[in-house]
């Protein structure tokens, strides 16, 4: 995807009806965004609005009460996400464990047209992962383990992703792990390994460059492959690679106190703004070339 100006698609949700920025998704679950501006740029908020009503405890008493909101009102777990200035890249702050996930913020935005383009989400994986795959000279086997998710499934014909999809159809309410390995020994001979090395690599990265498809609580949790890699000194060795693991991710602790006058958001903005920071030299090598 070339490089999108998202502050201008951010502008644009700003004028939209709430109509047209709330989606229900295929399982039931509701979610709303909104722009927002702070430090000089418009971020996202994407909100899973609530189902039930909350409790609160006095504490003074120990009752335990229903919390009850006045006129048309609701609850909403909400993510926030920035977007930096460059290669399309975002960070994602969630407000908590119910909060929208990457896999949500990725159809919210193509349900709501948020661009003309369709828009995947994945993790940034680290360069030297993705190095170490394409250079390899043999890729041994890949594994996987997902749960199936048909409402953003990718359409692929051939490939472990349309493997993907047959098996999440046959069997759309179980973990799925699937692991595709090329002998080192027997087989059709050296030939037919080589083929299939070339074969399996192809698909390896085929699925790491979709994993916005399917990473998420339903969607991908385990992506590794065994390879041989060529070494400095000219030799080769066996490694294992975890796709993973090895994305570019930053942990941060917010506090947002009752007494403090700026929104909620704007704490997980200075604290998305400040990660991108610490690692803008990983993101950018990552995304280069």
């Amino acid at each position: 995807m070339d490089p999108v100006d998202w502050q201008e698609a951010l502008d644009g949700v700003l004028h939209r009806p709430p109509a047209l920025r709330t989606f229900t998704s295929p399982d039931g679950d509701t979610y709303i965004g909104e722009s927002v501006a702070y430090s000089n740029q418009m971020h996202l908020i994407v909100g899973r609005i609530a189902a039930g009503n909350m409790q609160t405890v006095d504490l003074d008493h120990g009752h335990i009460e229903e919390l009850r909101l006045e006129g048309n009102r609701g609850f909403i777990d909400t993510s926030t996400v920035c977007f930096l200035d460059y290669a399309n890249i975002v960070g994602v702050m969630h407000g908590n464990q119910a909060a929208p996930r990457s896999s949500a913020i990725q159809r919210w935005m193509n349900a709501c047209g948020i661009i003309t383009e369709d828009v995947a989400l994945w993790p940034v994986i680290s360069k030297s992962v993705w190095e170490k795959l394409e250079n390899a000279s043999a890729v041994h086997n890949v594994e996987f383990a997902f749960r199936p998710n048909p409402a953003f499934m990718p359409q692929e014909g051939v490939s472990l992703f349309g493997f993907s999809r047959e098996t999440g159809e046959r069997y759309a309410d179980h973990r799925i792990t699937i692991k595709l390995e090329v002998p080192k020994r027997g087989g059709g001979g050296p030939t037919s390994r080589a083929r299939g090395q070339r074969r399996l690599q192809d698909d390896a990265v085929s699925l790491v460059s979709g994993l916005g498809y399917l990473v998420g609580p339903s969607g991908i949790d385990r992506a590794r492959a065994l390879v041989t890699s060529p070494t400095e000194d000219g030799h080769y060795k066996e490694e294992a690679l975890d796709f993973l693991k090895h994305h570019v991710t930053a942990k941060k602790r917010v506090e947002v106190r009752d007494e403090e006058s700026r929104p909620r958001h704007a704490a997980a903005v200075q604290a998305i703004m400040e990660a991108a920071h610490e690692h803008r030299g990983d993101l950018r090598a990552a995304v280069s070339g």
